[in-house]
């Protein structure tokens, strides 16, 4: 009876174990979230990872399961992988990512190091973009009011002849809300207003306000205008490293941690890290027209990996979705330069622009002028193995010439083999549009041009065609040139008139040779026909010498065969650019002098510099004169008697590098920085300032408590000071930015061994005696 009493007892404890085992699973499976599966607990190992042969940092905690190996799912977010496909199970309320025999991952248990081998693939990594767009730029300095006036004024005297003086004046007005200027031109017979406009800028939206006198947009098959007005329209060219046309995205893959390196046409545009994974690469600069990429990926065990791909950039097209718009509404501009306020019929026109895929941006226009209508579209398409095709048509209404229409079509192809250029247009007898009209209109037009390039040399073809209207002409050319190493670049012309009394054939010949960096000389050898037919040979000699972009002197001195000889050069000055020129033809003698700037009132004071032609600042380096004024590494300017210096060409909505020299302020002055960048907005004024701060100066000698003069290369530096003085030989050193009365200085060296070393010591500066450095003596240092 024993027997079956035991078996009885084991078989009811059994059962009473399932049933408890059961009850909790109930229970611990009541408290998951019905989306993650509950597995059981199994073995917990602590184990060292190795990922794709690398080993990685810390250890990780694992659970062994009959299905596979449960890792805790934050260790597997921080290596950025995708889940496998076991999925995510709950293991005592904490996620877990679950490893299984099947799929592409491959794992496995080293049990001697008790590491977890694991093998995945490049597509086993969550992918990253790398964005190299450009931000919109930030205006960083306030923009002030300033008047100024531009002014380039010439006077010109011939043998026998009178003398006659022009001047060219541009007088407005910078502000924080935009500029005012008025431009006129100064004659003999008076004087004769050409331009006078208020313009606003809207980086940010890239838009453009124009309130007086502009110049329409033309579109693809319209005329640019003169007309007062208004214009509003899109402008890229408000942020610079802003790309209004489609680049190539390079895609890749990487096992592990890789450096990458692309090349653009066998130059490198790019290197970075990427972690494992794959990876986009948007908005890669490239050179437009056709290329090619080479991507290099090397991993961390040194394989590497070579992807070449061939690209197709053109700058007609815009990104999907990218919307560029102008209109022009005002009174067209007759008789520009003769006459001051003669304006003349109503013009208006709609042009927009909008791309609609990465090989397709569409066009339409709507123009009117006076009682003639007109209406067009268009478009661009990126054939890559060609290049960019075009095509267009419109239709026009107008009362004297009825209804005509239009039709063109073009091919645009750049690449490094060979490059071309097709345009053709056809018009009917009745088509007019705004500033044509079409009885002088040419109603044909075809122009051709094919060029390709190698080893250094290139050769180009082309011929114009153009009939019906008031002109007729066809025209063939042929050029060749050629680099010739040390010796320069050597050129060739052929021209040929093929219409109807044409003038004939024209034969060129150049060669220019760069002596350095700013000199060069040239022989131009020309033969053509002359007004009655014949032939005749010109020889041109030249030697000139291009200005520095700072201060700086600039010549050319030419002579030719058929007597003509000039000599002229032009001088850039702080305040003026100022030229002249001496000339001789036909026996007589021409005598020329101009002078070229500007002048400002900006800050509470008047500046005179060169033509301000982009943004202007007042440089102010806390009164010290004759400072160094450095543009982008280019002397400029230098400081007045008030420490001031004018600046006229900052670049807008760019980063401008202003510095100053260092070696040009006394030995007392003490600057936080020699050069800033600086983002002005386009046409404003700008102060710029560099505080500059002032101490005495002192020598001593420094010891340590031991009586050993501090070691050569020690740094002392006064407390409250960012300046430090290296101590010389003997402890000897030279202190500057020192306060009157009591200063206190810490000094820091490495010893033999290596280790830091500091120390401090004080002194009181006695009161100044005339220029003498005050000698403090031997000092000790505690």
């Amino acid at each position: 009876m024993s027997r079956p009493s035991r078996a009885a007892a084991e078989a009811l404890r059994a059962c009473l174990s399932c049933a408890g085992l059961l009850v909790a699973g109930s229970l611990a499976q009541a408290q998951v979230a019905p989306s993650i599966p509950q597995a059981a607990w199994g073995e917990t190992l602590l184990l060292a990872v190795r990922l794709n042969g690398v080993p990685q940092d810390g250890m990780w905690r694992a659970v062994r399961l009959p299905e596979g190996l449960a890792i805790p799912r934050q260790h597997w977010d921080d290596m950025h992988l995708r889940l496998p496909a076991g999925g995510v199970r709950r293991l005592e309320g904490e996620p877990h990512v679950l490893l299984s025999r099947e799929g592409d991952w491959r794992w496995r248990i080293d049990e001697a190091t008790q590491t977890l081998v694991l093998d995945a693939p490049a597509a086993a990594f969550l992918g990253q973009r790398l964005e190299l767009a450009a931000e919109a730029p930030r205006v960083t300095e306030p923009a002030l009011w300033a008047p100024f006036l531009n002014y380039d004024a010439q006077v010109q005297a011939r043998q026998g002849g009178p003398t006659a003086a022009d001047a060219l004046w541009e007088l407005g007005l910078l502000g924080p809300r935009g500029d005012l200027s008025s431009t006129q031109l100064s004659r003999r017979g008076g004087m004769t207003r050409l331009d006078t406009r208020w313009q606003r800028d809207d980086p940010q939206r890239l838009t453009r306000w124009r309130l007086g006198d502009s110049i329409s947009h033309a579109g693809s098959w319209g005329r640019a205008l003169r007309y007062g007005g208004v214009q509003w329209g899109t402008d890229f060219s408000l942020q610079p490293g802003f790309l209004s046309f489609p680049l190539p995205t390079l895609k890749g893959e990487a096992a592990l941690p890789s450096t990458l390196d692309v090349y653009v046409n066998n130059s490198q545009r790019l290197q970075s890290r990427v972690p494992a994974g794959p990876f986009d690469l948007n908005e890669l600069p490239v050179v437009t027209g056709q290329g090619e990429i080479r991507t290099v990926v090397k991993d961390l065990l040194g394989r590497e990996q070579v992807v070449r791909t061939p690209y197709y950039v053109s700058p007609a097209l815009l990104k999907p979705g990218l919307r560029a718009l102008s209109v022009d509404v005002g009174f067209e501009r007759e008789d520009y330069g003769l006459r001051s306020n003669r304006y003349g019929r109503l013009l208006a026109s709609v042009t927009e622009r909008r791309g609609l895929t990465e090989r397709l941006t569409a066009e339409w226009r709507a123009e009117a002028s006076g009682r003639q209508l007109a209406l067009g579209a268009g478009g661009w398409w990126l054939w890559p193995a060609l290049g960019t095709l075009s095509a267009a048509t419109a239709v026009s209404q107008a009362r004297q010439a009825g209804r005509g229409w239009m039709l063109q079509s073009g091919l645009d192809r750049q690449a490094q083999d060979w490059s071309c250029s097709l345009q053709w247009r056809h018009a009917s007898r009745g088509f007019s549009q705004a500033g044509q009209s079409s009885a002088t209109a040419a109603r044909e037009v075809l122009a051709v041009a094919v060029g390709r390039s190698w080893a250094g040399q290139g050769v180009g073809v082309s011929f114009t065609r153009q009939r019906g209207g008031s002109v007729e002409a066809r025209l063939a050319q042929v050029n060749y040139g050629r680099e010739i190493g040390r010796w320069g670049y050597v050129g060739a012309i052929l021209l040929r008139d093929l219409g109807r009394g044409g003038s004939g054939t024209t034969v060129a010949f150049s060669w220019t040779l760069a002596l350095d960096s700013q000199h060069s000389a040239g022989v131009n050898v020309q033969r053509q026909p002359d007004l009655q037919g014949r032939q005749t040979t010109l020889v041109q000699a030249q030697v000139q010498r291009n200005p520095a972009l700072g201060m700086g002197l600039g010549y050319q001195v030419l002579a030719g065969s058929d007597g003509h000889q000039l000599a002229q050069a032009t001088w850039q000055g702080e305040q003026s650019v100022l030229s002249g020129a001496v000339g001789r033809r036909g026996g007589l003698t021409e005598v020329r002098a101009g002078a070229a700037g500007g002048l400002a009132w900006v800050d509470g004071s008047a500046f005179a510099g060169r033509r301000i032609e982009g943004g202007l600042a007042v440089v102010d380096v806390g009164g010290h004169e004759g400072v160094r004024v450095t543009q982008d590494n280019q002397i400029v300017a230098r400081t007045d008697a008030q420490g001031r210096a004018f600046l006229t060409s900052l670049r807008g909505y760019q980063t401008n590098r202003v510095g100053i020299q260092a070696g040009d302020l006394p030995m007392d002055a003490e600057v936080q920085a020699v050069e800033v960048q600086i983002t002005p907005a386009a046409r404003s004024a700008a102060r710029i300032a560099f505080p500059v701060q002032h101490g005495r100066s002192a020598s001593l000698q420094v010891f340590e408590l031991n009586g050993e003069a501090l070691p050569p290369g020690a740094e002392l530096r006064p407390l409250g000071s960012s300046r430090s003085f290296p101590v010389g030989l003997g402890g000897r050193a030279y202190l500057g930015a020192l306060a009157q009365g009591r200063n206190e200085v810490a000094a820091a060296w490495l010893d033999a061994r290596g280790a830091q070393r500091q120390c401090r010591f004080d002194f009181t500066l006695p009161p100044p005696r005339g220029d003498d450095l005050p000698e403090l003596g031997a000092l000790i240092c505690h």
